[in-house]
């Protein structure tokens, strides 16, 4: 009987160190996020980023304006990226972005053969491509803040030599979750 006991004890407490040692996984890779800037300003902008490791991650922005406070000549404005982390924590820190940006905005063109030069309105969809930086700080509690901004170029419009939005900014304060 001592030695079943003895035998139950041993068995027990190898299984328990055997969990402790590779039970751990990381299971934290989502964030879903709103941009608290552009929400002020009359934008709706949404992020979801996947975390591929722990100093990348990929994710989404979808931006539609949808108030007049300030007169944004944007219909909508998609962003896919790729992100790097600098900081020592799990995708924390100080941060690189490449991103590429589909993107309608209403802009004002010049007519061909006008004279004098005539300008009318028409919506233009795009694609830029561009960079940005930024810092993120992620609580034990899972609460994301980030800040960042940076710029690219539209590349495809015929109208890129008339417009006014050749150059686009990338910009944001976003509070947000990582589940």
């Amino acid at each position: 009987m001592k030695r079943l006991l003895i035998a139950t004890i041993l068995f027990c407490s190898i299984n328990t160190f055997a969990q402790s040692d590779s039970g751990f996984s990381y299971t934290e890779f989502h964030e879903p996020k709103i941009n608290l800037g552009y929400l002020i300003l009359g934008n709706f902008d949404v992020t979801y980023e996947y975390l591929l490791s722990e100093e990348s991650g990929v994710g989404v922005n979808l931006m539609v304006p949808f108030d007049d406070y300030i007169e944004w000549n944007i219909n909508y404005n998609l962003t896919g990226y790729y992100r790097f982390y600098f900081g020592d924590k799990r995708a924390d820190g100080f941060f690189g972005e490449a991103f590429a940006n589909l993107n309608n905005v209403e802009d004002r063109i010049n007519i061909e053969g006008s004279n004098p030069v005539q300008r009318r309105d028409k919506d233009i969809t795009d694609l830029a491509l561009g960079i940005a930086a930024g810092y993120k700080l992620v609580s034990n509690g899972g609460v994301v803040l980030e800040v960042f901004a940076g710029g690219g170029r539209n590349l495809f419009s015929e109208f890129n030599s008339e417009r006014n939005f050749d150059f686009i900014l990338r910009a944001g304060l976003n509070v947000g979750y990582r589940f």
